[in-house]
This record gives structure tokens, C-alpha cells and sequence, in this order.
């Protein structure tokens, strides 16, 4: 390996473009490595976006790409860069700082091994002085190789490499207990192995700053003073308790000592390659902004994605919306060994202290699903662990989250919980895991938080949200597809059926269709087989509109219930998922349906009798009406008049530009009349000569 990279060392031809700020040299001219040929990169970056913008492989978003890159994930790369001599800092201490490296790589200073890098959610910093002052070049070169943690490519590693960076299976080898899913040896974001809503595209690459400093790093993490507590808008101090009662156990939030009643959604990386560039930043701006818009109060961090970026918090900071932030473990058992939880101990502090500056933050949680998995999904059965080798997983869930053998749902012991006593001044709550009992235990809604997934996984109707409202409803969720005109943005033409290779790569559920054209059956009485992909995708969004919706009032009229969190606000690329709002920033018609169930003046009683009839039992009739647009002070609005009772108008531009109207996705009694305005993503889109497409569930509903 050392040979390899010396000869690779000795190609570098370039000198590193670097930028200077508050006494740190940025370090932003990189290069990687394929076939032989060294190419730019830019970093921050991942490999899968540099080889997109070198033309070496295609958009893996589109059709079905996905399936032609990867050998991405299972291939070794490296990147370099090179920087003068005379251009580093002086000082007696001088600092190297990768703030993140994806993947699984060493990290190599004037040819010489200086670290092995492989938590993604730590920053790495170390002084190099010493190398400097050795230095016979007059260029400081740092080279990265990167590992694929799967065993694909270990066939080409020698002994020593492979001991420097094991894959996981050798990883697992050496603990000695079969886990549920090897991710868990290797700290990258769980959801880039796929997910039931996300491709798998295992990534790697630098993918945050990079720089040289002369002033000792915050990588030690000394305590800090947050900012004040007061947030944005007055919403004043957030308390929250856990407390027994004649019911089971509480999960409430308080603003100033009195109850309230939380309201939002889930939140999953906005890409599958989360690096944070000005096209990004718009993405966060669209999502946060139709939060606030949509009245929500909350977004519940998702454990298994990445920590974000403090982009996000600041937004949320400024926009008033509280975050429950879980720490990054989801839906698998984590290793005991001592270097795993050095390493977890680590990133916690980091990420603690990093994010505590913000007021948003309101809760913090040890992990997604973790003891659900444990006590529900039958692992046990399935490994065969032996009791000493459950012990020890048991011990490992304790030492590293606080595993509740009680209903308290908290801990002073576990690594998380002192990392979050060390590193957050206010203090925050922290609690064990998520949900406190899964949704077969009959104690899920009576104590703590619930994931209720009697709907949709065990496809139960929607009229069970009702029967199982719990004290805090944080998952549950029902899928819906992109409306045509988002499909049409990642389809080729000729794939434009329900059946197409490019719409099943782009369904995740293995049984997603299924569900859905049962429950469209029940409600609608329609399905993927009776409806074209355009009417089949709208019909969709109205069941999901529908079904999570129904849930939310249920939730809203239990007394019982003190919060709701639906799964899920957002997407990482073009998909068939529980989304309100889909990858290019298009409200989905449940993210309208939000909007109008957590507005403070919501008349419940008027829901409840929506919600009497089915949809397929109303009586249509053909749909008239009036309509014209307008751009005024800037902005494309529409004036829309119904002529006869119209159910879920869906107003689209044509040509397309992705974004929302104030008011779409609704119903108008004869001459009732209203007036909507475009928002779009691109604050720059071309409104003019822009016509209006409307679709009304009457005209689908009158070719039965």
C-alpha cells in the first residue's frame, strides 16, 4: 500500500488554489483519481458528485442510474492536494482539520500514514508542525485513500492495509456476534445503504471544509454560551416532562410552564449527497419556509441520516421551529468494543456541542427504533445469539443509549446522556430511544412517544388512527407518488407507465404499490391497474392527503395526545414516499392538508364530518368553472371560480415550475370563489405566458 501511494504522490502536478479566512487557509483545490487519470474535485464534495461533474457517470437520480453506479460504493478512491510551503501560516503550533470526511479512508501527510479516518460525524483535527519542520519539499501534499467498508474489493488490499482498514465483515469477525445489519461497524449515514424512500448509493469523499490554521481548533469542544433562550416570535421557554399518571406516562412540551400541543413532521437529508452548497441552501430555504408556512412548531431530526448542517438550525432558529434532535443510530444493534464507543463518545460531544448553540433545539434522543428492533423484529430468533451474547448486546444498547428496562425513557449513565450533561449548558432533556414501546404493545399508546405503523405496514385502514392515538404520535405515515409533472423531471418519455423499470426503481417499499392501490380501493375506488400513471399519481396524493390527515385530526381530538409528527416532511431524491413535499420543492396535496389541520383556528368538528364519507360515496357532478391569472407586483396569481361543487382542484403551471400555491389541492362549493398565488422554487422562474392545467377528482370520478 505505502508503494502504491508514493508513486501516487509523486504524480501530483498541480499546486492547491487555497482561500484564507480568520486565520485558516482553505484547502479547496483537490484532485481524484479514476482509471489512471486525475481529475478536479471539489470539496466540500463526495465522489459520486465529482465523477457527475466530470462526465464520468450520469445523473443517478434519472431513470434507472442508479442501478449503473454501483460499483461506485465498492470502489477505492483517492484524492489530493498539494499546497507551498510558503504559503502555510506561522506559528508554533500549526493545525490540519478535516471538519468531515464520508467513508471509510487513511489520511497520509508527505507520504507518511497520520490518520485512519472513519466516522463520518467527527472532525478530525491534529497538529503537523513537526512534519513541516522535516520537510525537504517545498509543498506540503496530503493524499486520502478511501475503502469501501463492504468486502468487494478487500481481495486486492495486502496484510497490512487490510489491518489498517478492515472491512465490516472483518469488523464483525472480530467482535464475534453476528449483528442485524453491518453498517453499524462503520459511522456513515445509515439512509446512502437505502432506505424504503432512498436509493442505495454508499458515498464517500470530503464532504465538509477542509483547512490549515495556526490557532488550536474547536475540535476540543470546550463548553459554550448558547445563544438566548428566547426564540424567535416570543415562543418563549421550551420545558419538557416524562410523568406517570392514571394513564401510563406522559410526553409533553411546555412553553413558559404551560402545555402545548406540537405539531410538524419528520425530517430526512434534503439529498442523497448531503454537502452543503448554495444549491442546497436553497433547498433547505423551500422546506423550513413551507414548514413555517404549513403552521408547524416542530421537525424531528431523523436518527438516520446525518447531523445537519448548522445551516438548518439557524434557519429553524430564525423561523421559531423547535428541533428534537436524534443522535445518528437507527433500526440496528451497535458494537461495544472499546473503539466503536471512543469514537461515539467523540462524535457525540462534537455534534452536541456544536448544534447546543442553537435555541431551536428543544429535545435530544438516543436513537431510531433501536430497542423496537430488539424487543420486536425478531433478531434474536434469527441470529441465534447465545444468552452471554444477548447479555452483552443488551449491556452494549445500555452503555451506549440507556436502554429503559423501565418506562423512564432516560439516563444519567449511558455514553449519550453524559456527553449531552458535559456539552449542553441548557441542559436539555435527553431520553433513551424512539418509540418508548412499538406499535404491537399495547403500551404504545398509553407511555411515551409512538410509532404507529398499524397503517401502512400492516395495512390496517385508516380509521384505526383513532383507536391507536398515543400520548405522542412522533411516526406514521402513508405514501403517495409525485404528481406527473415531477415524474416527468427523472422518467425517460418512453417510461412513462406505472410499470416502467424507471417507476419501480424509484418505489423502495417492496409491497409500496400494493398498499396503495388497496387502500385507493377502499376510499377511492380506484387503482394502479383502472387509472393512467397522471391519474393514478394525483389519486395518490389525495389517499395520502386522506389517510395521514385523518390521523392528524385524530391525534388533534384526543385529549390524551400531545403531539403529532408525521413521517415524512421531505425527500433525498425523486421517489414514491411518504413525503409531503416532494424532492423539487412541490407541495403534495397531504402538505396542504397539514397546513390546514394544524392552523390554531382549525374547526375540528368541520373535519370530522368531511371525514363521515368516503370519497368514492360522494355524489360529483361535472365540473364547471372560471378561472384567469394575473401577475401582479411580481407574482402569478390565479382567480379560480367553481360554477359547480368541485372536489381537490390541483392547479399546475404550464409549462412547469416547480413550487406551490398559497391554496391548491381544494374544494369550492358552487360559486364560491378564491384566489391563490404561485411561490415558486426558483424565485427568478418565468411566470409570464404561463398557462393554468386543472385536474378535479369530479371529472376522474365521472369515468366510472
Amino acid at each position: 500500500m505505502k508503494k502504491t501511494l508514493l508513486i501516487l504522490a509523486l504524480s501530483l502536478l498541480f499546486v492547491a488554489c487555497s482561500t484564507s479566512n480568520n486565520n485558516r487557509i482553505y484547502l479547496t483545490d483537490w484532485q481524484f483519481e479514476h482509471n489512471g487519470q486525475w481529475h478536479p474535485a471539489t470539496v466540500p464534495g463526495s465522489i459520486h458528485t465529482d465523477l457527475m461533474a466530470n462526465g464520468i457517470i450520469p445523473d443517478p437520480y434519472y431513470g434507472t442510474n442508479e442501478d449503473s453506479v454501483q460499483w461506485v460504493g465498492d470502489s477505492i478512491w483517492y484524492y489530493q492536494t498539494v499546497i507551498p510551503k510558503k504559503q502555510l501560516p506561522e506559528g508554533d503550533t500549526i493545525w490540519l482539520v478535516f471538519e468531515g470526511v464520508a467513508g471509510q479512508a487513511i489520511i497520509l501527510v508527505n507520504h507518511e500514514l497520520f490518520e485512519v479516518a472513519d466516522n463520518m460525524f467527527c472532525q478530525y483535527e491534529f497538529p503537523i508542525t513537526r512534519r513541516l519542520m522535516d520537510m525537504n519539499d517545498s509543498v506540503l501534499s496530503i493524499i486520502i485513500e478511501f475503502w469501501p467498508v463492504t468486502p468487494y474489493k478487500y481481495s486486492q488490499m495486502d496484510e497490512e492495509a487490510c489491518e489498517v482498514l478492515p472491512s465490516d465483515s472483518a469488523k464483525e469477525s472480530e467482535y464475534g456476534i453476528p449483528l442485524p445489519d453491518r453498517r453499524a461497524f462503520t459511522r456513515i449515514a445509515p439512509y446512502q445503504q437505502g432506505w424504503d424512500w432512498g436509493p442505495k448509493m454508499p458515498t464517500c469523499g470530503i464532504w465538509k471544509s477542509v483547512y490549515i490554521t495556526n490557532t488550536r481548533p474547536v475540535g476540543a469542544y470546550p463548553r459554550v454560551r448558547p445563544r438566548s433562550r428566547v426564540r424567535p416570535n416570543d415562543t418563549g421557554n421550551i420545558t419538557f416532562r416524562q410523568e406517570p399518571d392514571s394513564i401510563g406516562q406522559s410526553f409533553t412540551f411546555y412553553r413558559d410552564g404551560k402545555p402545548i400541543f406540537i405539531k410538524g413532521a419528520n425530517w430526512i437529508p434534503v439529498h442523497s449527497f448531503p454537502v452543503l452548497n448554495d444549491e442546497q441552501k436553497a433547498r433547505y430555504r423551500t422546506l423550513l419556509c413551507s414548514a413555517k408556512e404549513a403552521n408547524f412548531n416542530m421537525l424531528r431530526v431523523w436518527g438516520g441520516g446525518i447531523y445537519e448542517h448548522d445551516y438548518f438550525y439557524e434557519l429553524c432558529d430564525s423561523l421559531g421551529i423547535m428541533v428534537w434532535q436524534d443522535f445518528n443510530f437507527s433500526t440496528m444493534l451497535y458494537p461495544d468494543n472499546f473503539e466503536m464507543l471512543e469514537s461515539i463518545d467523540k462524535e457525540a460531544r462534537q455534534n452536541i456541542t456544536r448544534i447546543a448553540k442553537h435555541p431551536c433545539v428543544v429535545l435530544w434522543c438516543g436513537n431510531n427504533e433501536v430497542k423496537n428492533g430488539w424487543e420486536d423484529w425478531g433478531w434474536q430468533g434469527q441470529f441465534n445469539w447465545t444468552p452471554e451474547q444477548r447479555a452483552r448486546l443488551e449491556k452494549a444498547m445500555d452503555t451506549i443509549f440507556g436502554y429503559p428496562n423501565t418506562t423512564s425513557n432516560t439516563s444519567t449513565t449511558s455514553i449519550l446522556a453524559q456527553a449531552v450533561r458535559d456539552c449542553d449548558p441548557l441542559h436539555r432533556p435527553y431520553i433513551t430511544t424512539s418509540p418508548l414501546y412499538g406499535w404491537g404493545h399495547p403500551e404504545c399508546t398509553t407511555h411515551g412517544d409512538s410509532h404507529y405503523w398499524g397503517v401502512w405496514w400492516g395495512e390496517e385502514p385508516f380509521e384505526m388512527y383513532k383507536e391507536k392515538t398515543g400520548r405522542f404520535m412522533s411516526e406514521y405515515g402513508f405514501q403517495s407518488y409525485p404528481l406527473l409533472s415531477s415524474i416527468i423531471q427523472f422518467t425517460p418519455a418512453e417510461q412513462l407507465n406505472i410499470d416502467s423499470p424507471t417507476l419501480r426503481s424509484h418505489q423502495k417499499h417492496p409491497r409500496g404499490r400494493e398498499i396503495i392501490d388497496k387502500a385507493m380501493q377502499r376510499y377511492y375506488g380506484f387503482d394502479s391497474h383502472t387509472l393512467n400513471l397522471k391519474d393514478y399519481a394525483y389519486v395518490s396524493q389525495l389517499l395520502q392527503a386522506w389517510g395521514t390527515g385523518y390521523g392528524i385530526l385524530c391525534h388533534l381530538s384526543d385529549p390524551r395526545c400531545a403531539g403529532t409528527l408525521y413521517w415524512q416532511l421531505n425527500d433525498c431524491w425523486p421517489v414514491a414516499s411518504w413525503s409531503s413535499i416532494d424532492y423539487y420543492g412541490n407541495w403534495k396535496a397531504l402538505h396542504y392538508r397539514a397546513q390546514e389541520l394544524y392552523a390554531d383556528t382549525v374547526d375540528l368538528a368541520k373535519w370530522q364530518h368531511y371525514y363521515s364519507v368516503y370519497p368514492k360515496d360522494r355524489h360529483y357532478d361535472k365540473p364547471r368553472f372560471h378561472y384567469y391569472t394575473k401577475i401582479e407586483d411580481g407574482k402569478l396569481n390565479v382567480y379560480f371560480q367553481a360554477l359547480t361543487d368541485i372536489y381537490d382542484v390541483c392547479l399546475e403551471t404550464n409549462p412547469k415550475i416547480n413550487g406551490h400555491f398559497t391554496r391548491n389541492f381544494f374544494n369550492l362549493k358552487r360559486n364560491q370563489f378564491i384566489k391563490t398565488t404561485l411561490v415558486p422554487v426558483d424565485p427568478n422562474a418565468d411566470i409570464n405566458n404561463i398557462q393554468i392545467d386543472v385536474t378535479t377528482l369530479n371529472e376522474i370520478m365521472l369515468r366510472k
